[in-house]
């Protein structure tokens, strides 16, 4: 994904969240001068994973002080984050009707 494409969305994210400041989110918008908090942060992370489809590491959550620190984080989190597949989960793949023995995917349809 694209850097600028991650900060635009997590701009978005900001301003959804905090409608008080729709069309004023900017990259660089000091969360703390907005009277942002952590738990506000928090929920702005816990967004981005649903949006990303990631998980923020919870110790990056205090550098995350502006949108452009929660698309850096979003972004970290792309670049470290493991395919998902059936090596993750053959439960994913099981056929109810089967003895219950994990299947490849192109069996599970």
């Amino acid at each position: 994904m694209d850097g600028n494409d991650t900060l635009a969305r997590c701009i978005a994210l900001v301003e959804r969240e905090v409608p008080r400041l729709q069309g004023r989110v900017t990259a660089d918008l000091d969360f703390a001068a907005h009277d942002i908090d952590s738990l506000d942060v928090m929920a702005f992370a816990v967004e981005a994973e649903d949006v990303f489809q990631v998980l923020i590491d919870d110790s990056v959550l205090d550098t995350i002080t502006s949108p452009r620190a929660l698309a850096e984080a979003v972004d970290d989190a792309l670049r470290t984050a493991r395919p998902r597949g059936p090596s993750d989960n053959p439960a994913l793949y099981r056929d109810a009707d089967a003895d219950g023995e994990a299947q490849t995917p192109e069996d599970a349809a």
